[in-house]
């Protein structure tokens, strides 16, 4: 049985396939303008009478065939279409094939459509080869974002590589590229590029000679009048190929920006009409950045964020390889503008850019499309001759229809496997083996993790369809459509005949991306329903794993009981023959007496042992704690009021002692032991004294700025006198202030207090 072939060699057939139908194509071609010049040239040689005999007639019809570029104004017979048609060749249905026909099928899209409603102005012709390539690259000044597309080809002016388009090691996988060029003549239908490929070329010099010229032949009577380029996978070197030829029509730096940059699918089209560059004024970019699932047989490029290689290679059976993905489809209008347009903001003022342009919407154009997905699910069939672009927009908003189709694709390939992967199997209901190992996380948690991540995954899906949404309603809305908008696209002449058919073919464009969008937006909420069943999920395995580590903790919990009984035996035990250690110890010391007597150790150690026991005995049961307890606060009571008695006979003594030095200070003959008798007015005298001395410093205690020492002035009065003599002596003796803890004074608190927990003072206990 032979082998399937390879992705490489089906490439390579679908190219052969293409170069033959452009063959064909041409021949077509070539042989129907022939017909039309036969046409042409025929009333004027047989001409035919009218209907009545006369004269034959000038009138020709009101809608007719796309006339050749070479058509004259000769007069034709009013029969003239009806024989024309009878004349051309007839398709399989029988209608005739005109030059909006489709080479295969025969079918026709606009047969009576008139030229002027396509563009008519050619682009500018340009043509490079290799060594302007090879200049390109080493003397432009990419940024970062261009530097890190480039790397593996150009490093800071300086190419890694003497060949520019090589051979790759058959390990790297990313070179995979694919391209679709078309150039759309005045009819509007594209014809592809391949035909201009030297057979068996390199991928990338296939692609290289599809884009290195632009209507080099100036007697061609097929001029391009717009361009569709797209490259899927493009290698570092096409990059820059890229870069170059297209860099006159497009900001290729920005649009690699928007390649590289990790950020949300985004339109880059309202506004631009005022930017300083002239590239961008005239371009409309739509950027797609999401993910996508790594096929087999391709790998990301290195600037994509994406799993290593070697987890690539060696994949477990439930994992899906994701790789972020982008691509940037922009359009280009040449030509002078149609239209100025003036930003009155504060902020166009600041930035010197008050006037945009506006571009005609039938000028010659470019259509870039560059892919970086590393897979197989990028549409071939976006453009091919049987359809016909009246102008850039339409052409442009078609390759975006087509970026919306591959986006949900993939978001809805995402969405299958993470279900797949999250979903339990159906047998689940009669294994119970699996429903445990669903209910009951692993010592690799590895539902855990499943669940974390698939969750997580649905979320950043759900932010890049959101996106794509946003971009698309924000952008595009009826006005744009209907062609009112008045930056993006507008129609000087609405009720033209050309405008008029430009909205029909819109319209219809219209419909498919209302398709596209409700199956995006049916997608995100099938992507919200599944968040919640792995929600829901995730909460039950962590219900059950709960429940079997309760049941773990109640098996761990005997244990430790158990343990905590062995542990209090031990303890017993140690305690038990603690005592007997120490009365051991004491009487095998040197000094003990050596004779042979029992009686003192047997004393000793039931003295020491029995109440040793009882007191430990009664401390392992709770009311002997409790008993305990009591005796230590009644202790501790008992001491405390001795101390509080002890310390107020101290004060007594210490106001005896006080008042007796001020006695002789008053009268000296006190202390020299002479007896003199005192009377009731200086025994007054004395009283008061040593009242206002102790209130003086109780007030001196009780504040908290510092008072100055107290001077009490005392009256002397001698014997004979009477207290209120006048000859009475007044004497003012100073009395240091005396402070005792009922007055507030700091007293430093002691070891006995301390262990007693601040319990009551001795002042409470005094009667």
């Amino acid at each position: 049985m032979s082998a399937a072939p390879s992705v490489a060699e089906l490439l390579k057939k679908l190219d052969e396939q293409q170069q033959a139908l452009g063959k064909q194509q041409q021949a077509y071609w070539q042989t129907l303008r022939e017909v039309h010049e036969a046409l042409v040239q025929a009333p004027a040689s047989n001409p035919t009478p009218g209907p009545s005999g006369g004269p034959p007639s000038t009138k020709s019809a009101k809608k007719h065939c796309r006339r050749s570029t070479q058509e004259t104004k000769t007069e034709r017979p009013a029969d003239f279409i009806a024989k024309a048609k009878s004349d051309w060749p007839k398709g399989a249905d029988g209608r005739p094939l005109t030059l909006g026909s489709s080479v295969i099928t025969g079918d026709s899209d606009e047969s009576d459509v008139e030229e002027e409603f396509y563009v008519q102005k050619p682009l500018p012709s340009y043509t490079f080869d290799r060594e302007n390539l090879r200049d390109h690259l080493k003397k432009h000044k990419f940024n970062e974002h261009g530097q890190e597309l480039l790397k593996t080809e150009v490093d800071h002016g300086r190419l890694l590589h003497p060949t520019l388009f090589r051979e790759y090691p058959p390990d790297e996988k990313w070179h995979n590229s694919h391209y679709s060029v078309f150039d759309v003549s005045k009819d509007g239908a594209p014809l592809s590029r391949s035909e201009v490929v030297e057979k068996g070329s390199h991928i990338d010099s296939a692609i290289w000679q599809a884009i290195q010229n632009l209507n080099t032949d100036p007697e061609s009577q097929r001029p391009a009048v717009g361009r569709i380029t797209i490259v899927r996978e493009p290698s570092p070197i096409i990059l820059g190929a890229l870069h170059m030829t297209m860099n006159k029509d497009f900001n290729m730096d920005e649009l690699f920006d928007y390649l590289a940059k990790d950020d949300q699918s985004q339109a880059h089209v309202l506004g631009r009409n005022f930017s300083h560059d002239h590239r961008e004024q005239r371009s409309f970019v739509f950027k797609f950045d999401y993910f996508t699932i790594v096929e087999n047989d391709v790998q990301p490029m290195p600037w994509q964020q994406s799993d290593s290689e070697e987890r690539l290679r060696n994949k477990p059976l439930d994992h899906i390889p994701l790789s972020r993905c982008s691509s940037v489809v922009a359009l280009s209008l040449s030509g002078e503008h149609m239209k100025r347009l003036r930003n009155n903001t504060r902020k166009a003022r600041k930035e010197h850019n008050e006037h945009g342009l506006i571009f005609d919407p039938w000028a010659p154009w470019h259509v870039v499309n560059i892919q970086c997905y590393p897979d197989h699910k990028a549409s071939l069939d976006i453009h091919d001759s049987t359809k016909h672009y009246v102008n850039g927009p339409e052409a442009f908003m078609h390759t975006v229809l087509a970026e919306f189709q591959d986006a949900e694709k993939r978001f809805a390939q995402i969405y299958r496997r993470i279900s797949k992967l999250v979903t339990p199997p159906s047998d689940f209901m009669f294994d119970g083996g699996l429903r445990d190992k669903l209910l009951f996380e692993d010592e690799d948690f590895t539902y855990s993790r499943r669940y974390f991540w698939a969750f997580q995954t649905l979320g950043l899906m759900r932010d890049g369809i959101k996106a794509i949404l946003d971009a698309y309603e924000k952008t595009f809305t009826d006005d744009v459509w209907e062609g009112k908008h008045k930056t993006l696209w507008p129609m000087m002449d609405e009720k033209s005949k050309r405008n008029e058919h430009y909205k029909k073919r819109m319209a219809h464009l219209k419909k498919d991306f209302e398709k596209i969008i409700k199956d995006l937006h049916r997608l995100d909420d099938d992507n919200d329903e599944r968040r919640k069943e792995i929600r829901t999920l995730r909460d039950q395995l962590f219900n059950g794993t709960s429940v079997q580590e309760s049941r773990k903790s109640v098996e761990l919990s005997a244990v430790t009981i158990l343990q905590g009984h062995n542990i209090k035996l031990l303890t017993l035990v140690s305690i038990f023959f603690l005592p007997l250690t120490f009365v051991t110890s004491v009487f095998g010391m040197t000094d003990m007496p050596s004779h042979n007597s029992f009686k003192y150790f047997a004393v000793t150690m039931t003295t020491v042992c029995i109440p040793f026991f009882l007191l430990i005995g009664s401390l392992n049961t709770t009311s002997g704690m409790e008993f305990w307890r009591r005796k230590w606060h009644d202790f501790l009571d008992w001491t405390q009021f001795w101390r509080s008695r002890h310390q107020d006979d101290a004060s007594e003594r210490s106001d005896e002692h006080t008042t007796r030095r001020r006695s002789m200070s008053i009268d000296p003959s006190l202390g020299r032991g002479r007896r003199t008798s005192i009377s009731k007015g200086q025994r007054e005298s004395i009283v008061s004294m040593t009242t206002l001395g102790k209130g003086r410093a109780n007030s001196s205690a009780g504040h908290s700025q510092p008072q100055k020492e107290s001077g009490i002035e005392l009256t002397q009065v001698s014997e004979g006198e009477s207290a209120n003599s006048t000859a009475a002596k007044t004497v003012t003796q100073p009395v240091t202030p005396v402070a005792s803890a009922e007055n507030g004074t700091t007293k430093k608190i002691s070891w006995f207090d301390k262990l007693t927990g601040g319990r009551k003072r001795s002042d409470e206990h005094n009667v």
